[in-house]
């Protein structure tokens, strides 16, 4: 199990540096869109879809970090009021029905993945398989993560018993 913790600590370090990389990429590139359009007055033909492309895996990147600290959004008010047992059944149930959806999203990733190479950005000139990878690679991380997640609280509750 500390093999698959150690991974996991490992792949979350991998997405933070890819997101800030992304992220500053992505200001970079709007503000030189946003300078070349408004002082320069000649639009730059490509600024808008690659930060429109790095917006996108920026976000799905951002989904996994969020999966594997445990702070995507949720109303917690009824969940707290529940007894810890009911809690972590709950949590269980919950986790499972994520690694069913984000294996749907991982299949179908790679299922249109063929699909799209075949078109080309319009002004990147890059196949659009590359902007659609972000799909099953975030939807495996996050799978990855949640099932990291299950066997450690697992491992809790027989090291309590």
């Amino acid at each position: 199990m500390s093999l698959l913790k150690n991974i996991a600590k490992w792949l979350d370090r991998l997405v933070v540096y890819t997101v800030i990389v992304l992220l500053v990429s992505m200001v970079v590139t709007t503000s030189a869109g946003v300078f070349w359009r408004y002082v320069l007055n000649s639009a730059l033909s490509w600024s808008d879809e690659l930060g429109r492309f790095l917006l996108v895996w920026v976000s799905f990147l951002g989904a996994a970090l969020a999966t594997y600290r445990g702070v995507h959004i949720g109303i917690n008010v009824i969940f707290d009021m529940l007894p810890p047992r009911v809690q972590l059944w709950l949590s269980r149930i919950v986790d499972f029905m994520i690694i069913i959806f984000m294996g749907s999203i991982l299949l179908s990733g790679v299922k249109i993945l063929p699909i799209v190479h075949v078109r080309v950005a319009p002004t990147l000139f890059i196949h659009m398989s590359t902007p659609y990878l972000i799909m099953p690679v975030s939807a495996g991380i996050i799978i990855f993560q949640i099932f990291v997640r299950l066997l450690n609280s697992t491992d809790k509750r027989k090291a309590e018993q």
